[in-house]
């Protein structure tokens, strides 16, 4: 039998914000080697509505399921995001490698990078063997696969990205925690001129 919980994240990474149908569930789930029966499928959907993890969407013929919750987003795609906002280009490349590496207190690899939306290989210097077997070692636990041919680096510029790292680190915690409601609102009530 097919693991539950499995199941139900496999669930929720193939539903999208405008929602999927029971067939095209079906379908999908069959094309990821997990072959249901629609009505036993129908079932568990309403099961995750019941628990709020889903919505029911009424499209007469068909009911939608919607995802209540956006998809998690992991640490990689939110300092990438958090880095783009506050600068572009290469900069903004140089702001992920040194927040990550700042972060794990380790080396970062290429693979790493990508994950958070580096296209292209940072221009400093690859961290030496030993460096890259520590940064391999403490990667065991979270299961990514880093390839042995696989680049990395250890760059740091407390200096450079002292603001823009403290900056990032707030919009994360924005993001993560959704404290709005606790912040100051303020209004620009005249112009400064310089």
């Amino acid at each position: 039998m097919f693991d539950e919980h499995h199941l139900k994240d496999l669930i929720m990474e193939l539903l999208t914000p405008e929602g999927k149908s029971i067939s095209a569930l079906s379908r999908e789930l069959k094309d990821k080697g997990v072959d249901m029966h629609k009505l036993i499928l129908t079932g568990y959907l309403r099961a995750l509505t019941d628990m709020n993890l889903l919505k029911e969407k009424d499209v007469p013929p068909s009911k939608l399921y919607l995802p209540i919750k956006p998809k998690s987003v992991d640490i990689y795609e939110m300092v990438g995001n958090s880095a783009r906002n506050i600068c572009s280009g290469t900069e903004a490349d140089l702001l992920i490698l040194h927040t990550l590496c700042r972060l794990f207190r380790r080396a970062v690899f290429l693979e790493e990078l990508k994950k958070a939306g580096v296209r292209d290989a940072p221009n400093v210097k690859h961290v030496s063997k030993e460096e890259k077997v520590e940064a391999k070692n403490a990667l065991q636990r979270t299961g990514l696969k880093i390839s042995e041919t696989s680049p990395a680096y250890n760059f740091c510029d407390p200096d450079r990205f002292k603001y823009s790292y403290e900056d990032l680190l707030c919009q994360i915690l924005s993001s993560a925690f959704d404290i709005t409601m606790y912040s100051k609102q303020t209004k620009q009530t005249t112009l400064f001129t310089l």
